[in-house]
């Protein structure tokens, strides 16, 4: 099951700011957005998700305030996607089968991976699975189409064993 990291207010409603499902809707800048159509990132753990988060601090010393994003505590938050087809970009027949080259997929051109997100929207998937830019050992879940079912939100403190790990992995003090 994938995971994401929210500012969250535990008074909003699903869908608006500050609850787990809310999707900021000037959005359109991440490596496989769709111009279009509000897309999620997800991580596949737990660690991850909350590195994402957290990478900005790399070599640097947190404490709970780091862990505070536009007034409202971080919260850590399981997702199920059910049955949405999957285009797992880090197995090589998938990318042979679809003509995608890894360089294409690991490029900081914008236009090249939003390219690839479309063309395989269009193919039918709803979902894409890469790793990601922090690690390979982590992969990123990125959702175009489909419903996600989100968990019970689960608030992140400096002991929390996800920001732990996460503070490990990214040389961060704590």
């Amino acid at each position: 099951m994938p995971w994401r990291v929210f500012p969250w207010d535990p008074a909003a409603q699903p869908g608006e700011p500050f609850s787990s499902s809310y999707i900021h809707p000037s959005q359109g800048s991440g490596r496989f957005d769709i111009p279009g159509k509000l897309v999620v990132y997800l991580a596949e753990t737990a660690v991850h998700a909350v590195a994402e988060k957290l990478q900005r601090f790399r070599g640097q010393r947190i404490d709970r305030k780091e862990l505070i994003e536009s007034g409202k505590a971080l919260a850590l938050v399981e997702c199920g996607l059910g049955k949405l087809k999957l285009a797992d970009l880090c197995d090589p027949s998938v990318l042979v089968k679809y003509g995608i080259r890894p360089d294409v997929l690991a490029s900081r051109e914008l236009a090249k991976t939003q390219a690839v997100a479309a063309g395989l929207l269009k193919e039918g998937f709803a979902a894409l699975r890469w790793w990601s830019a922090l690690s390979g050992d982590w992969h990123t879940i990125v959702v175009f189409e489909g419903a996600i079912e989100y968990g019970a939100p689960e608030l992140l403190t400096i002991g929390h064993p996800a920001v732990q790990e996460a503070s490990i992995a990214l040389g961060i003090s704590i």
